[in-house]
């Protein structure tokens, strides 16, 4: 499949809504479609790799970063930093193609009440807050307590999913997918 080049895709909703899964399968099955890699303060994830899921940085070279004015967005989410470069995008933008963000429910909102970008926004929830719970509990790397706080702000992250473009809910993945495709493909 390809898409119209141009485009910021937004994909964003709660911790364990599964948006990563869904930008990892998407970029797999779309073309002309690039992937924004976010800079985060946190540390990295058994599962995760260094400049492919996150480019994992210090606070003070996150600082830097700000100083400089190379975020598109950035926000604290769980005590912790995360960044939207702006130069790859730009690059991206130029080169034709759409650039594929996968970021959380603050950063998605600044961006999408700013005018530097054409955007799609697309936010995706879980079918209820125990399955929310069983995704976060199956991750083996946060403790109750943060689970808990995760699935309080997912609550207060649902009331924002009006102001997105669409809402998918994360219950099949395949069908997930496939209505995913189906919202790029109108653009």
């Amino acid at each position: 499949m390809v898409i119209k080049g141009g485009y910021l895709i937004i994909v964003s909703g709660p911790s364990g809504s599964g948006k990563s899964t869904i930008t990892k399968l998407l970029l797999e099955q779309v073309k002309n479609l690039d992937f924004s890699i976010s800079c985060t303060t946190r540390q990295k994830r058994a599962n995760e790799l260094e400049g492919e899921d996150y480019k994992f940085v210090t606070r003070d070279f996150f600082e830097q970063m700000i100083q400089e004015n190379q975020f598109l967005e950035f926000e604290t989410v769980h005590n912790e930093l995360y960044g939207t470069p702006i130069n790859p995008i730009r690059e991206s933008v130029e080169f034709g193609h759409s650039i594929l963000l996968d970021i959380d429910v603050k950063g998605a909102s600044s961006i999408m009440n700013t005018n530097h970008f054409d955007c799609c926004s697309i936010f995706i929830k879980t079918p209820s807050t125990e399955i929310l719970k069983e995704r976060l509990l199956s991750r083996n790397d946060l403790s109750i307590d943060k689970i808990e706080s995760r699935v309080e702000e997912a609550k207060n992250e649902l009331k924002k999913s009006t102001y997105f473009d669409h809402l998918v809910i994360n219950d099949s993945l395949d069908e997930t997918i496939s209505e995913v495709k189906r919202i790029l493909a109108s653009l």
